[in-house]
């Protein structure tokens, strides 16, 4: 979060709920019919994976539009999300930049940072317009792709709440290759969906 390294096991303020961190062998995900279908769905835009050095105009303006289309408590801003209450001076991560163009135009943006063996899926946002392309999905599918072309060995999407199903996209590369990680033993174990159950 921010510009530090953190891990929680509960989130909520009136009401607590669990989460479970996930991550996936990247050796282990096959693909699935979904992800076919979103790649037809995706394969006339135009994807660019870079170094982030700063927040892009035109990033800063769609996570506006995003921000006001969606449903569920977000990040405020893309500055919010990587750098916190901080100036944008120094990042301690190695953050790419994801831009998804139909032609000239951005549908969506996203960030991932990229450690030594692992990748960790940091912020999606994408035009309320193109809400029916699954794009979030699609950045996701393209991560994976950076990561296979880098030789890099985990992908860690973020967590799934207890009892709040939307955050269960992240399962869509097969819940059944997803790893979870238990607090209670420090140790990673083969995911369950009825850990997410309410």
């Amino acid at each position: 979060m921010h510009q530090t390294v953190f891990t929680c096991s509960h989130i909520g303020q009136e009401e607590l709920h669990r989460v479970h961190w996930l991550r996936y062998h990247i050796n282990s995900i096959t693909q699935r019919t979904s992800h076919r279908k979103i790649e037809r769905r995706c394969k006339a835009f135009r994807t660019v994976i870079q170094d982030f050095s700063e927040i892009q105009k035109e990033h800063f303006e769609l996570h506006i539009q995003y921000r006001a289309f969606i449903d569920f408590e977000g990040a405020e801003s893309i500055q919010e999300c990587l750098f916190g209450d901080e100036q944008m001076h120094h990042n301690i991560f190695n953050t790419k930049c994801i831009s998804v163009f139909d032609g000239d135009k951005l549908i969506a943006g996203g960030y991932f940072d990229v450690g030594e063996i692992a990748v960790a899926s940091i912020l999606h946002f994408f035009h309320p317009n193109y809400a029916r392309y699954s794009l979030g999905k699609w950045m996701i599918l393209a991560t994976l792709g950076y990561m296979r072309y880098n030789n890099l060995q985990l992908y860690y999407p973020g967590y799934v709440v207890q009892g709040v199903p939307k955050m269960n996209y992240k399962l869509f590369l097969g819940p059944t290759r997803a790893q979870y990680f238990d607090p209670e033993s420090l140790k990673w174990k083969q995911f369950d969906e009825k850990i997410t159950l309410g």
